[in-house]
């Protein structure tokens, strides 16, 4: 199948090493092309994280990201999440952090948490920042913070990046634990794209039977589409089609004329009931008529058995909060029940109030869920501290609704140590979603 100038110029710079400069005139010069396609066609590159644009330096080819899950962000991503100012790293920006840490504990116990790929998000502790660098950790740093001139050359000597978030740890977390959650949302909608196959093999409309068996021997496949002289689908053709067909016989006159397309677009859901109640062994995928990837039905399958067996990817915030609390049987409210640790510590060595918040506001909606199968948004949460809460407290957290309507909560949310004495109290106050 023959590219269009379009695809060339991708395929052009895929190609190119990585680092390499990319820019209009260049593509228009090397390929022969008019810089306006070139222009549009660097656009789409940069769409598909092969180069990105470096203010001062130019466009650079990057490592591509094709084996990017949707639920992860890169550090490019993670700055404009949280409205980060780069202050180096560039280059580094377009990889994906598998974990995030919190500098919220002493640096004996920060150490075990350090690893390649992760981001740390830190405030204005020099000694956490600096330990996290020589760990090949990027920093995230908080509170619209400055680094000291030892860390940001730190930084540059290991080509690390650093990102200035203007809000605080809390904030920062929460929002991109927002950013994570929609990711995990939007992965619950496959996409024909997202599992087709674009290096098709095919027959055209000219060839005959004879043509089907030499290109079944050589990839091991029987069932193909059929083209025409413009690439757009006309038929496809299996091996129940050919059988009983002399060699010679145009493949036109035994392929199936009314073949079952779908777009790039469409959902990998819908199309699976169309193929399994029909018997559809194969799909072609096509961009206005023309071809541009095939799906199978074992494709189709093996991507639904995947989302069954991961229905979460990633780690959100809310998850590494409540990763260590379990559920305890209450016949009149719901009870979580589990230990602050250093990671949910603040500079006291006590629980922060972010974190109880998190804890308690999660409850809630848990215990709404779980009784009334509603959701809520929080409208106002109302927080009374009486204790510090130290970290290695054994806590539970009772949420008790107080008032359920059609349109609004009311709930009341306690949390209590291991004698029973009470610690936190809140009242959350929500307004009613649709029923699940």
């Amino acid at each position: 199948m023959s590219k269009t100038k379009h695809q060339q110029i991708l395929s052009f710079i895929e190609d190119l090493a990585i680092g390499s400069k990319v820019s209009v005139r260049f593509i228009a010069k090397e390929l022969d092309v008019s810089e306006g396609t070139a222009y549009r066609a660097i656009k789409e590159a940069e769409n598909k994280g092969l180069v990105r644009s470096i203010p001062k330096v130019g466009t650079l080819r990057i490592e591509g990201v094709k084996e990017r899950q949707i639920e992860d962000l890169t550090l490019q991503e993670v700055s404009q999440i949280v409205e980060g100012i780069i202050v180096c790293g560039e280059n580094r920006l377009s990889e994906c952090p598998n974990k995030f840490i919190i500098a919220a504990m002493e640096l004996k116990d920060m150490q075990r948490y350090l690893e390649e790929d992760a981001l740390c998000i830190v405030g204005n502790r020099t000694d956490a920042q600096v330990l996290a660098l020589e760990n090949n950790v990027p920093l995230l740093i908080t509170g619209g913070l400055e680094p000291s001139r030892e860390v940001v050359d730190l930084a540059k000597s290991l080509n690390s990046v650093i990102i200035i978030s203007p809000y605080d740890t809390f904030v920062v977390t929460t929002m991109i634990n927002r950013a994570l959650f929609d990711r995990l949302i939007e992965k619950e909608l496959l996409l024909v794209e997202d599992i087709m196959v674009r290096d098709v093999k095919y027959l055209k409309e000219e060839a005959t039977v004879g043509d089907w068996y030499k290109l079944s021997q050589v990839t091991g496949h029987s069932r193909f589409p059929v083209i025409d002289e413009e690439e757009n689908v006309t038929g496809i053709v299996t091996a129940v089609d050919v059988a009983g067909a002399d060699q010679d016989v145009p493949i036109s006159r035994v392929m199936n004329k009314n073949p079952f397309t779908v777009g790039r677009d469409d959902s990998v859901t819908h199309i699976s009931r169309k193929m399994v109640w029909e018997g559809l062994e194969i799909t072609a995928v096509v961009e206005n008529g023309k071809l541009i990837g095939i799906v199978s039905l074992q494709d189709v399958l093996e991507a639904l058995q995947q989302i069954q067996k991961q229905p979460q990817f990633g780690e959100t915030v809310d998850n590494l909060v409540l990763s260590g609390f379990r559920y305890v049987q209450d016949s009149e409210n719901l009870t979580i029940k589990g230990e602050i640790t250093q990671f949910m510590s603040n500079e006291f060595g006590s629980a922060s109030c972010g974190i109880l918040v998190t804890l308690m506001n999660t409850t809630g909606y848990i215990a709404l869920r779980k009784k009334y199968r509603m959701d809520a948004i929080t409208e106002n949460f109302s927080f009374y501290q009486f204790y510090p809460v130290p970290v290695g407290t054994e806590i539970s957290i009772t949420a008790k609704l107080l008032l359920v309507t059609k349109k609004h909560c009311n709930i009341e949310i306690e949390v209590s140590n291991d004698q029973g004495s009470l610690l936190v109290k809140g009242l959350m106050t929500a307004r009613m979603g649709d029923n699940k």
